[in-house]
Parts: C-alpha cells; structure tokens; sequence
C-alpha cells in the first residue's frame, strides 16, 4: 500500500475528488480491472457481470473513486455492505499502475471517512455508516514475501486507525483475517460478528446457517481492542 515515492500531503493539495460511481462506471470498472479475479469458478460471490448487477440492483454494492484534477482515476474500491448500509465490506481495492507508490490510498480512505463521519448531521445522509469491513489474507502457510506483504498492509490500515477483530470467515480452504474501521461507532464483539453476518446473509444465496461462515472467534488476537 505505501511506497517511498513523494507526495504532497492532501493538506497542501485540495484537488483530489472522491466520489460515489454509478452503475454503468461500475460496470466499466468491473470490465477493465476486476474480471481477472472473477474469472475463476472458486465459488466467489462476484463471479460474473450478472452477479455484479445484481448486486447492485439490490443496493449491495457501491463503488468509490478518486480522482485528479483533472479528473483521471487515480484509484478505486468496491465495497458490498447489508441492506441498510451500516456497515460496508472492502471487496477490491485498486490503484491504477501509473500511480502506485505514492500515499494516494491514504488520501482515499481518509477522504472516504471523512464523507461518512457524522453523516447523521448531514440533510443529505442516507444512513450512517459504522465502519468498514477489511479483508486481510491470513499469514497461514505464507512465503516470507507474502508474509512481508501483508505486513505492510497490516501497518497500512492499523495507521488509518482499523484493528484486527476476531472474526475467521470461512469460504474456501484459504484463511482470512477481518479488520474493523471505526467511523460513527467502535462495536463490540458481538456487534461486529452481527453486523458482518448481516452482510453475508444478504449477499450468499446459500446462507442458512450462520455458524457456517464464521469459523472461529477466539478470545485473544494480535491488534484486537
């Protein structure tokens, strides 16, 4: 996520735009970047166009990017969030490779906070949002590269302010960990293990038993609060 490259901070740079895309920029999105990591039959959720316009007919889906400028994407993120949009789940996250190694997702996610923080106040407000749900590859079985990787994205996230919870999905035979970003609210356990529930039980077609996508809660985990 970081880089050794410079950037001026967002301080000193006001025009970065964050907004909201619409279906047909999904879509486009969706075409461009993201179908090498449907493309498999692994089982996924997002596994072909179909079910990505399902989702967001349903209003589980919804798409951010930021923007110079002079209005060139820089970088993007899909999240799919429950029904009422109280919390939201980070699918893909993606910088484009011409702006790779510089802080632009820093400016991102801080301005994507700051767009949902105390939206209550807001007369435009939809909802209010918690948090964000982050999805971390566990460290199970990892090369030292990958496990250097995910370090970074560890420390890139920790610095934003989210914590590793103690929630273990279970999907394929590969572990992940679930990272918690605070914005209108710090959760307890048992709210975070609901509200993440809440997103599965919309978006799996399969869901029937919860215990079924949850596969561990332990009681102590690195980074935990």
């Amino acid at each position: 996520m970081s880089g050794t490259n410079v950037l001026p901070k967002r301080s000193d740079v006001l025009d970065f735009i964050l907004k909201e895309m619409t279906k047909k920029e999904i879509l486009s999105l969706y075409k461009r970047f993201l179908t090498k990591f449907f493309g498999g039959t692994d089982g996924g959720v997002l596994v072909s166009e179909a079910a990505v316009r399902w989702l967001i007919a349903r209003n589980l889906c919804s798409c951010y990017g930021l923007y110079d400028d002079k209005k060139h994407l820089i970088c993007f993120g899909l999240f799919i969030n429950d029904i009422e949009k109280r919390v939201m789940l980070l699918d893909y996250f993606v910088v484009l490779k011409k702006y790779r190694g510089y802080n632009y997702p820093e400016i991102f996610f801080e301005m994507l906070v700051e767009m949902y923080m105390h939206e209550e106040e807001k007369t435009d407000s939809t909802g209010n949002v918690l948090g964000i749900f982050i999805e971390l590859e566990g460290a199970c079985n990892m090369s030292v590269k990958a496990l250097d990787k995910r370090q970074v994205e560890l420390g890139f996230y920790r610095k934003l302010g989210a914590y590793i919870t103690d929630i273990i999905p279970e999907f394929s035979d590969e572990e992940y960990n679930i990272l918690f970003l605070p914005i209108n609210a710090r959760l307890t356990r048992t709210e975070l293990k609901a509200e993440i529930l809440n997103i599965y039980k919309e978006i799996l077609p399969s869901f029937n038993d919860k215990r079924k996508y949850i596969k561990r809660l332990t009681e102590e985990v690195d980074g935990l609060i």
